[in-house]
């Protein structure tokens, strides 16, 4: 019985075979010829930046065979969809110059370090069409002249001091860069830019639009970028907001295979790595504490308090957690913690069971019996929660024929698959410039600004981090009386997040 099927299947499987090699056959030697060669030639592209306002694109082409009357621009932004922009040929010839401008303020604000790769595509009076060069920029503050030293994956840029700043600067950002990596277990994958701004005037004129007053620095993970103000080699924000930055860099980096870490662990890890910590914040944690105050860590899961005094609290009581949880556990599974946070298939509570023994709300309850607060959890849901062990199934029993069937089966369904593979890679590449094709005769515009308003969504993302927490409204020193505005940050709508609720969520600072 059994030869029987397996004489039948080779039958079978033959006659596949020969239709498929009929098929390939008949589509090859069907093909339409190539076109002719490109009568079309850019002789030169440029982009100029003037930041923050604007991007000049212009673009010199000829044709040998007739006018061109039709042009258009492609532009892929770091974090965006691809986007096609009409270029109007007022005077259409064979030797043609187009110029065209990409705004960069309100919600089309680029920050510093994207990368932008853009193409043009040129279409003559007969139907011949061309498809320009890859072009690559980055978003650099143009208004300074910058200068820059490196080391490794970093790299510090700044204005308007002498060499020896910068040689100072990037001794202090090695330095912290070393104990950073300690604390979490694990080193930069790729470069970092630190931007130095020489006072907050400059800074805060190089930040997305509403951004709020307080903050002394930005990290943009996704771009590797941070950005600060230190005045002087004495200024407190080398110690202080120079390591909050990186850590953030840093943290993102080991962890962006994973899905996100409460904003609490987060922002808690950058005020740990910080050398500076001004006494207004453990002052603040105090104030809570003599109250029974601390903030639910639930409410730290996606996002800060937009009140100024719970915001800088909630800053106070994460850096706290942390310094309890390197005390309690140890460096060494800290840094278990965060690799495990590197993996999309598991949810922070399932990281913190694997590596501390404890998920978040007994972490919580444990923590606030340690600083003699009051119980998060009763007696009965305070027992430590054990890993679940899932019972083996018994194995079903099977038919002695069934892997000879089996391997059949996945035979007729692998030699079709590969087939279809081989059509499909050999279809794209025969039909790529076909298609580039009717993609540049149907251009499509930008959407309108309505469409990117409707994406200021409150941060979901690593490419927008809003550093330097805020002061508690009764600081005075600096510019730490004044109230922060209400109101979302700007935050740039990236691809990866968008109709996709996280488990986990980075930080809001």
């Amino acid at each position: 019985m059994v030869s029987r099927c397996n004489h039948g299947c080779r039958i079978l499987l033959i006659c596949f075979s020969l239709c498929l090699i009929s098929f390939f056959a008949s589509l090859t030697f069907s093909l339409p010829a190539q076109a002719a060669s490109d009568p079309i030639t850019i002789t030169s592209q440029t982009s100029t930046i003037t930041f923050p306002k604007i991007i000049d694109f212009q673009v010199s082409a000829r044709d040998n065979s007739s006018p061109i009357v039709q042009a258009s621009i492609v532009l892929i932004v770091e974090g965006d969809n691809q986007q096609q922009q009409a270029v109007t040929v007022s005077a259409p010839a064979t030797s043609i110059t187009l110029n065209w401008s990409k705004d960069t303020t309100g919600d089309q604000f680029e920050p510093v370090g994207t990368s932008i790769t853009y193409y043009w595509v040129l279409r003559d009076q007969i139907g011949n069409m061309h498809i320009g060069t890859r072009q690559t920029l980055s978003m650099v503050d143009t208004r300074f002249n910058w200068q820059q030293l490196s080391q490794d994956n970093l790299q510090i840029h700044w204005y308007n001091q002498p060499q020896s700043f910068g040689q100072d600067m990037l001794q202090e950002a090695s330095k912290d860069l070393t104990s950073i990596s300690a604390n979490l277990g694990g080193k930069l994958r790729r470069p970092i830019n630190l931007w130095i701004y020489q006072n907050t005037d400059d800074f805060h004129s190089s930040l997305p639009p509403n951004t709020r007053e307080w903050v002394g620095g930005i990290a943009f993970p996704s771009l590797s970028q941070a950005s600060l103000v230190v005045e002087s080699m004495n200024s407190d924000t080398i110690n202080r907001d120079m390591p909050h930055e990186m850590t953030h860099l840093v943290f993102h980096q080991l962890t962006e295979k994973g899905i996100y870490a409460p904003i609490w662990f987060d922002e808690g890890l950058a005020v740990y790595n910080q050398v500076y910590h001004e006494p207004m914040m453990t002052l603040s944690l105090k104030q809570a504490l003599k109250s029974h105050s601390l903030l639910p860590l639930n409410d730290l899961t996606f996002q800060f308090p937009a009140d100024a005094n719970k915001a800088y609290l909630a800053y106070a009581q994460s850096w706290n957690l942390i310094d309890y949880m390197y005390t309690t556990f140890g460096k060494q599974k800290m840094a278990a913690l965060i690799q495990n946070i590197n993996t999309p298939k598991s949810n922070f509570n399932q990281d913190l069971l694997k590596a501390l023994g404890v998920d978040q709300a007994h972490l919580e309850n444990q923590w606030h019996l340690a600083l003699n607060q009051p119980a998060t959890l009763n007696e009965a849901t305070a027992k430590p929660t054990p890993l679940s062990v899932q019972k083996p199934q018994p194995l079903l029993q099977s038919d002695p024929n069934t892997p000879l069937l089996l391997s059949l089966g996945l035979l007729l369904i692998v030699l079709p698959s590969l087939g279809i593979g081989g059509l499909v890679i050999y279809q794209r590449r025969s039909r790529a410039k076909a298609a580039l094709a009717r993609q540049a005769q149907q251009v499509v515009p930008f959407p309108p600004s309505s469409y990117y308003a409707s994406l200021q969504t409150p941060y979901t993302g690593p490419g927008y981090h809003r550093p330097a927490y805020p002061p508690p409204s009764q600081q005075t020193s600096g510019n730490a009386s004044r109230t922060p505005p209400s109101g979302n940050t700007w935050q740039r709508p990236e691809q990866r997040y968008i109709n996709r609720q996280p488990d986990r969520q980075v930080p809001q600072e």
